[in-house]
């Protein structure tokens, strides 16, 4: 899916930059579809030829498809980088069987740089990007305020938030980011068709299951993701990347 990231007016120098957001490959849930859903969403980040790749937490968590996992993130490469913040699966928080703590090594040996409560600043021509990256909210891992400490609130400055529960950009003001990036929903993973829409069977109580939310005057997109957990399908829920095209204007 394609979508517009609306940057600060002081950064025209990132005008049509393209961003692709990953989410949920669940690499290790078995029996699925998901190594084979994790190369395919791999094909189409590489056919996008991001400027910047963001991923937004639960790789594994499971007890197989570490290879597999390794190599689709080996595949990833963009000029300014591949970021990721870790999800509750990836620490082994979770309801469904068989999850195991990931050795965060196992993502970064592939050139993906985790982000722990920290922000990383990018220089782009005369304008920068800043993300930040909040570790897993379930078990209490994250820590919000580190973040917000260090942002550079500059006009010609992008600033950028990943975490993988979509409620923790509430914890921000309006203005702290120009887009907050969340996945773990699967975009409710199994929806049922009524009429005025599908209501999600997974996820009911989430406040934000999918697509664009202004959130208050926060900027939020929740990503379907790719893959699946709990059960090894979805329905009428497709998976999905999100391509975004940064403008500065229109």
């Amino acid at each position: 899916m394609d979508r517009r990231l609306r940057a600060p007016a002081g950064a025209a120098d990132l005008d049509g930059l393209t961003i692709v957001q990953l989410s949920d490959f669940h690499a290790g849930f078995a029996p699925s579809l998901n190594v084979r859903a994790m190369r395919k969403a791999v094909d189409l980040t590489v056919a996008a030829a991001p400027d910047l790749i963001l991923i937004t937490g639960d790789f594994s968590g499971g007890v197989s498809g570490a290879a597999a996992l390794q190599r689709e993130l080996r595949r990833l490469h963009a000029p300014l980088g591949v970021f990721a913040v870790l999800g509750n699966h990836d620490h082994g928080d979770s309801k469904a069987p068989l999850v195991r703590a990931i050795d965060p090594a196992l993502v970064t040996a592939c050139g993906v740089r985790l982000l722990v409560n920290e922000l990383v600043s990018l220089d782009h021509a005369a304008a920068r990007i800043q993300i930040g990256g909040v570790d897993d909210s379930t078990g209490g891992h994250d820590d919000l305020p580190a973040v917000l400490a260090g942002l550079d609130r500059r006009p010609n400055v992008l600033r950028l938030l990943l975490t993988h529960h979509a409620e923790v950009a509430l914890q921000a003001a309006p203005g702290d980011f120009h887009m907050a990036f969340a996945g773990d929903t699967h975009g409710g993973q199994i929806r049922m068709p009524f009429p005025g829409g599908s209501v999600p069977l997974s996820d009911l109580g989430a406040r934000f299951v999918e697509g664009f939310h202004d959130a208050g005057g926060r900027p939020l997109y929740v990503t379907r993701g790719v893959g699946t957990s709990f059960l090894p399908f979805r329905a009428f829920c497709r998976p999905e990347i999100v391509v975004f095209h940064v403008q500065t204007t229109g």
